[in-house]
């Protein structure tokens, strides 16, 4: 079957990308005209054309549904050749190609959609959020190719053009993260992270931090994606996963595991997994809308889509070719998703900044997605698509309630004029409309039932379960037992960020920042509390469409066209969906971790019965209180092996740079000239003294030659 409009493929990241072209320049001719309503109506017209082209990409990504449910999945489009001959480069006979494709399947599809979907939400936010910003133009070009980076990424049919837009959206993250580089006010003396002199400088330190970081497993991607290229010949990830010869290839040099963990090292930074995570935390620095783009639609998905999408190709070669060592690299992946969930929760208990404290838990939630996935890929081919769901689903379910989240932080600190949580208190009844739909977001967030966090989050516990109930794999129990301690703490910091930031008693700032304000707190406008009433509504309903996502991802022809993957897409029974989900065993671990986490949050932060300062007066509670709020001391850590490192950098140079190779060139550039001197001397111009020196010469010529001859 045809698909509908094939085009939709290319416009759902075209458009972005061509409105960031165009509004600058609406910008710019507003900026020149001097009467002040045209003036007014062209950035009218600008900031919502920035909003219309990520809605637009958003129904385009809906057609892309449309055809998925009619058949056309795994179907590759407007593929052509970007480089032509490159055995002649590197002296092969083997025809090396780097091609331009769309590929059209469920995951890339689901991707789009919430990126442009929740993207447009966060737009549409902005235009309220940022008004009266000087630099808007900037803003909505960089906002705009953030989004289009995102689709191109994701809808890319080759490992290459992947990473092209994988930078695309590392350097807009890098831009918008800085934004407000220019700020001169003096920095947070809160900020214990770095000292920078004001919060411009603060900014562009955080911008650089998240560039530079990323780029670390970036290379690590490139060098394995560079590593496979040459052994398989093909970017192309249809082509590699219809002909698996490369693998044997790679194994038989045993570098099939080594770049399977390379390119996961690109997700690790992109994702802000261990040992790459401490860069998101400071990526606050930027817009809240910014934040919310990077958590929810955009950026740290990123990393999560490059390990399903290339989660087939390590699971054939597991299961149908049965080499056994990619156990290694999908045990890394779990691995690494555990402890990164468990580490990020322990942080976000212990942090008083509102956007720290949710970029925290979206560290620790990206650890469920890899949980899922890399579980999946340990589970027998009946059972593989439970994996596979769990982290893809949870990543669509976190991708709305993060928005909603981030956004009504925003709301909040919009409001309040403090990002601290400790600061704020008593704003419910002042800021209805944003406090009901950051409730609904926080509670999906710790995963309470019927909410799209709990169905999302039960699927990863079910794969775990899978694993050790059914695969007789005891780390099916230790990712479960890990897995539920983190839902635990999930519930313990959300309600305690609520109470915190909703209830009890007016802080002294709140009441300063009502008496400023007129005697009330400004009121969000209807561009920035409707997007969260829409996202909250969408987060209720996301639990109920977890069978209709399911059977959706099972119609990648990834899946279907493998013979380990023979069993019928899944059917969409609701009864049965809901009778599995509150009948299982791993219902009961979450009830569980739910009521420990519910007990103490809401003891010590909503009803208020146990004082939490008191807890602080007990030395070891207020160290560990310190442990997690100082990051473990990981970032201290980092940040010291920089400086020493800094510094041994510059007394190289020092003692080295200036002392040895300057010397050394200064040196050598004067015994030249001295030399010079010397043999400047010899020519004294009289013509008897030069004929002296031929004869000379002649003579010692002569005597080689006899010499040579002699010999």
């Amino acid at each position: 079957m045809a698909l509908l409009l094939p085009s939709a493929a290319i416009m759902n990241w075209a458009i972005p990308f061509a409105g960031a072209l165009i509004t600058p320049v609406i910008g710019f001719i507003a900026g020149k005209l001097k009467d002040g309503g045209a003036k007014k109506g062209m950035y009218f017209v600008r900031n919502w054309m920035a909003t219309a082209t990520s809605f637009i990409a958003f129904l385009f990504s809906i057609l892309l549904v449309v055809d998925i449910y009619g058949g056309n999945s795994g179907v590759e489009l407007f593929q052509t050749d970007w480089f032509f001959g490159l055995e002649n480069l590197i002296g092969t006979a083997t025809d090396y190609k780097v091609g331009f494709g769309i590929l059209v399947d469920p995951l890339n599809v689901m991707i789009a959609c919430f990126a442009t979907g929740v993207g447009t939400m966060i737009m549409i936010f902005g235009v309220g959020y940022m008004k009266g910003d000087k630099h808007l133009d900037r803003y909505w070009f960089l906002m705009q190719t953030f989004i289009g980076g995102m689709v191109f990424l994701v809808m890319a049919n080759n490992f290459f053009q992947t990473f092209v837009g994988w930078e695309i959206v590392g350097f807009c993250s890098f831009a918008l993260i800085g934004y407000f580089f220019n700020k001169k006010e003096k920095q947070d003396p809160r900020e214990i992270t770095v000292k920078e002199e004001t919060e411009g400088d603060y900014n562009s330190h955080a911008g650089l931090k998240a560039f530079i970081t990323t780029r670390i497993g970036d290379v690590a991607m490139l060098s394995g994606i560079l590593i496979l290229f040459f052994n398989a010949g093909t970017f192309n990830y249809m082509e590699l996963l219809s002909d698996l010869t490369w693998m044997t290839t790679l194994q038989s040099k045993n570098l099939l595991v080594i770049t399977a963990i390379l390119i996961f090292g690109g997700p690790i930074g992109k994702s802000a997994q261990f040992p790459l995570q401490f860069w998101l935390p400071e990526a606050m620095a930027g817009p809240t809308t910014v934040s919310a783009l990077i958590h929810a639609a955009a950026m740290v998905k990123a990393g999560v889509f490059m390990v399903g999408r290339t989660f087939p190709m390590w699971y054939m070669g597991l299961h149908e070719l049965q080499i056994d060592s990619l156990q290694i690299y999908f045990i890394v992946v779990a691995a690494v998703g555990a402890f990164t969930a468990f580490m990020a929760a322990t942080m976000g208990m212990a942090n008083l900044e509102l956007k720290k404290i949710l970029a925290f838990s979206t560290i620790s939630q990206l650890g469920y997605m890899f949980l899922g996935l890399g579980v999946g890929g340990l589970v027998e081919p009946t059972a593989g698509f439970t994996g596979y769901f769990a982290g893809s689903f949870h990543m669509l379910s976190h991708a709305v309630f993060k928005g909603l989240l981030f956004l009504s932080a925003g709301a909040v600190i919009h409001a309040v004029h403090t990002k601290y949580v400790d600061e704020m208190g008593g704003i419910r009844k002042e800021l209805p409309k944003v406090f009901w739909p950051m409730l609904i977001g926080g509670l999906s967030l710790a995963g309470i039932p019927i909410l799209g966090g709990f169905f999302s989050k039960e699927s990863v516990f079910g794969a775990c379960w899978e694993l050790w109930h059914v695969g007789h794999n005891a780390l099916g129990l230790v990712f479960l037992i890990v897995a539920a301690i983190v839902a635990a703490m999930t519930l313990f910091y959300t309600l305690r960020m609520l109470g915190y930031a909703f209830l009890g008693d007016k802080s002294d700032n709140v009441k300063h920042a009502e008496k400023e304000q007129g005697g009330h707190l400004h009121k969000p406008s209807k561009s920035m509390w409707i997007p969260l009433w829409i996202l909250a509504g969408g987060t209720i309903v996301m639990g109920f469409l977890s069978p209709l996502v399911e059977n959706f991802l099972t119609r990648n022809t990834w899946f279907t066209a493998a013979t380990l993957f023979t069993a019928e897409q899944t059917a969409i029974d609701y009864g049965g969906f809901l009778s599995h989900t509150f009948g299982s065993w791993t219902f009961l671990a979450t009830v569980i971790a739910l009521g420990v986490g519910f007990l103490f949050g809401y003891m010590f932060y909503i009803g208020r019965k146990w004082d939490a300062k008191k807890v602080q007066e007990n030395k070891f509670m207020s160290g560990i209180t310190t442990f997690f709020a100082k990051r473990w001391y990981m970032n201290t850590a980092i940040y010291w092996c920089v400086r020493k490192f800094k510094r041994f950098a510059e007394l190289s140079y020092e003692y080295f740079d200036l002392k040895v190779i300057d010397r050394a060139n200064y040196v050598i550039a004067d015994g030249t000239m001295k030399s010079g001197e010397v043999f400047r001397k010899t020519h004294t111009g009289i013509l008897s003294v030069n004929f002296i020196y031929m004869l000379l010469g002649a003579i010692v010529l002569l005597a080689v030659l006899l010499f040579t001859l002699g010999g």
